[in-house]
């Protein structure tokens, strides 16, 4: 009987992953997720607390100490527990396998205290009594917002495979869970550059009536793309196609219009030249349909490109006009390092088209995972000796030379973050890479980047709460905490907030005055 009911199970479980597979939205597959947990245990899994994995103990200790100083109302007591420390990994509750063992979420536990941080956080932003100044208030967030730092996202290369990178910002955007700081490398750009000019809504109405697709399918018989034809591609055809999608936008302008702060990657042609981040910091006056054309200069396949810029009167002028610009994936197609430095991120949610390469990191990897980095860290070793003896001993010429630098940079390549969304299909997806795609194909590959995305809201959901909660309370208090927040312009889901955060404020003032015979606190 048990053994005829384990199978019934087996049976109704793969029977569910066939229709998660096939969901056709987020509502549907999450209730298809809630059925496969039960079956699965995973529910059971997500009740019970204890793990190896992390310390419930320690988690479980502080969230009572934070609920029993709600209830005691002893607001001094609570800024003191969350200057203790607001950690994202506190007692390994970050751990990537902690967030793949169910598909709706994580230890309740660990959702639990990460709710009770964000609400003591905004308890005290909004709520707090008069006995804590505002200028101690906005001294904890300031240092609290650097400490904790920010999610970003960032979209790989991979030609006309990056479309998958549309599903997944669509996905993210639906669930108010995009993070404002993108970056994007060769076809990211591309999509990084759509989103980046929109937004919210103006970019979800690009799916209405499978109008993306159509636009970016409709002359697909007057574009010819391949390895060899960089000499021959019709540029003005191409810069056509592109305006199409891509306003006529400075970084900056950018920037101003939508909130979102997007960085796109370059290569340089040219020996002896450095790779560069384009953004609203960096490069302000920067046009994005230039950027995006450089970064997406495939050696081979596109000419190498210019960039260009807005001078003071708003005409477009030749940027650095000695230099051309490659394919941004070839030098960093995953600038982590660069937007920790410039933005304070820490944590990052990466799109990986390519398969195979956005594999999750495993804190316990077995045998299998062990040889697979043996072996790929062996063939990088070879393909790098193998480049560098290629230019040291035989004639190479600029063109040649120009592309095996661009293949040695690449090789040096990270392509995984601390949640990484990539697809299901296989290697067969590769003959694709450069193919001019259909309706119908563009379509598909959309709804292949929402599906890679739908398994992952939760986790999502849970690890960037708290970065999520600091950032709204700073755009509330409008304090020039970092660099590229200053004045700062708010995306759609921000200014959502920051009207919740206003009622909030003005509910705290009242309830303030009627408690206290101080008065409501004074703004600094």
């Amino acid at each position: 009987m048990t053994k005829l009911l384990r199978k019934r199970e087996d049976r109704r479980i793969e029977e569910l992953n066939n229709a998660l597979a096939e969901a056709t939205s987020y509502q549907d597959w999450l209730s298809l997720a809630e059925q496969h947990d039960e079956l699965s245990g995973a529910t059971i899994w997500r009740r019970r607390p204890e793990s190896r994995a992390y310390n419930h103990t320690s988690i479980r200790n502080r969230l009572d100490r934070l609920q029993k100083l709600r209830r005691e109302k002893n607001d001094p007591g609570l800024l003191f527990a969350l200057n203790e420390g607001i950690h994202g990994n506190m007692a390994g509750m970050g751990r990537a396998n902690l967030h793949e063992r169910a598909l709706c979420g994580t230890k309740l536990l660990i959702e639990n205290y990460v709710e009770a941080i964000s609400e003591s956080l905004e308890h005290l932003a909004f709520h707090a009594s008069s006995n804590i100044s505002q200028v101690k208030r906005l001294e904890f967030f300031r240092r609290a917002s650097h400490c904790y730092g920010r999610s970003a996202l960032m979209l790989s290369g991979g030609g006309t495979l990056g479309y998958f990178h549309f599903g997944v910002l669509k996905a993210l955007i639906e669930q108010e869970l995009c993070p404002v700081v993108i970056s994007g490398a060769s076809a990211g750009a591309f999509v990084a550059a759509i989103v980046g000019t929109r937004s919210d809504t103006e970019y979800l109405s690009l799916f209405e009536n499978n109008f993306l697709a159509r636009a970016m399918t409709e002359n697909r018989g007057n574009l010819k793309i391949g390895l060899g034809m960089d000499e021959e591609i019709d540029m003005p055809a191409v810069r056509a196609e592109m305006a199409k999608l891509i306003p006529d936008l400075t970084f900056l302008e950018a920037y101003k219009k939508t909130g979102r702060s997007i960085n796109i990657t370059i290569s340089p042609a040219q020996a002896n030249q450095e790779s560069r981040l384009l953004n609203h910091i960096a490069s302000p006056n920067v046009t994005i349909r230039s950027a995006v054309l450089a970064s997406s200069a495939l050696p081979g396949v596109f000419p190498a490109a210019q960039l260009e810029a807005k001078d003071d009167h708003g005409k477009v002028q030749p940027y650095l006009p000695r230099l051309r610009w490659i394919d941004g994936s070839f030098s960093q197609d995953l600038p982590a390092k660069r937007l920790a430095r410039m933005y304070g991120v820490n944590h990052f949610i990466v799109s990986q088209v390519m398969p195979g390469l956005g594999r999750s990191r495993a804190s316990r990897p077995g045998l299998y995972e062990i040889l697979s980095d043996a072996w790929i860290a062996a063939t990088k070793q070879f393909m790098r000796g193998s480049l560098t003896a290629a230019q040291r001993y035989f004639s190479v010429g600029p063109r040649a030379g120009t592309v095996l630098n661009a293949v040695n940079g690449l090789i040096d390549q990270q392509f995984s973050g601390d949640i990484n969304i990539f697809p299901s299909y296989g290697l067969g997806s590769l003959r694709n890479l450069l193919k001019v795609l259909s309706e119908e194909e563009m379509t598909a590959i959309i709804h292949a980047g929402e599906r890679g995305t739908w398994p992952k809201i939760a986790a999502i959901a849970t690890t960037t709460r708290i970065g999520r909660t600091l950032d709204n309370i700073m755009h509330h208090y409008d304090v020039e905490q970092a660099h590229w927040l200053q004045s700062a312009p708010s995306t759609e889901s921000f200014k959502k907030s920051k009207q919740a955060a206003a009622s909030k404020a003005k509910a705290g003032k009242s309830s303030a005055r009627k408690g206290s015979k101080k008065g409501p606190l004074q703004a600094v």
